[in-house]
């Protein structure tokens, strides 16, 4: 491992972005890890997330996938990464190579370490394959901003699917199961159908 990325992650453990207080870290069992949300933000437009991704690009979500139907996931802690992995490769495994359907990663972090974005996305870059690089959009700014438009926990990783037009169709906090993956595919197929003539 090169030495600015062990440096970094040194400094990240040590600011408590790597890791929480063992009494606020939620279970991997627990039943608010899991669960898909009859959410007030169900018909909202998702929040425009706008700012670079891995490979360089600009991107302004929910802009940049207008048209296509779109998994969002979200998450404001390094631990999180498992839970947005359980949603976007089974996501990816199946639409991947469909050009009807996006898929996005958005890390939130604090404007506060906009000054290290570089080793950060230096990091990430290194631990995802080229494919991804594209999909991954770090976001450095006002974290609040987003936690509170969308209600969200910041303990939690999260999953939006979003229709054509960047509407929030569905939405699940924590690692992706069985059913809520093939409540997600099936709200999915049905996003990208074409609309039925009259």
């Amino acid at each position: 491992m090169p030495y600015a990325l062990k440096l970094f992650l040194v400094i990240l453990t040590l600011s408590g972005l790597l890791t929480m207080p063992a009494a606020s870290q939620p279970s991997a069992s627990s039943n608010d890890e899991r669960r898909a949300m009859n959410s007030e933000n169900i018909g909202k437009k998702f929040p425009t997330v706008t700012a670079s991704s891995l490979a360089g690009t600009k991107e302004s979500i929910p802009e940049s996938c207008r048209g296509k139907v779109t998994l969002i996931t979200v998450a404001f802690l390094r631990e999180s990464q498992g839970q947005l992995d359980s949603w976007l490769n089974p996501f990816y495994e199946k639409f991947g190579n469909n050009p009807g359907f996006m898929f996005y990663e958005i890390p939130m972090i604090s404007s506060g370490y906009k000054f290290m974005r570089m080793i950060i996305d230096g990091g990430m870059r290194a631990g995802l394959p080229s494919f991804k690089h594209p999909h991954v959009v770090t976001m450095y700014g006002d974290v609040k901003k987003y936690v509170a438009e969308l209600s969200l926990d910041p303990r939690f990783g999260y999953a939006f699917l979003l229709d054509r037009d960047g509407i929030i169709r569905f939405q699940a906090q924590g690692y992706a199961t069985p059913q809520l993956l093939h409540e997600l595919f099936t709200l999915a197929e049905t996003l990208a159908s074409p609309p039925q003539q009259q």
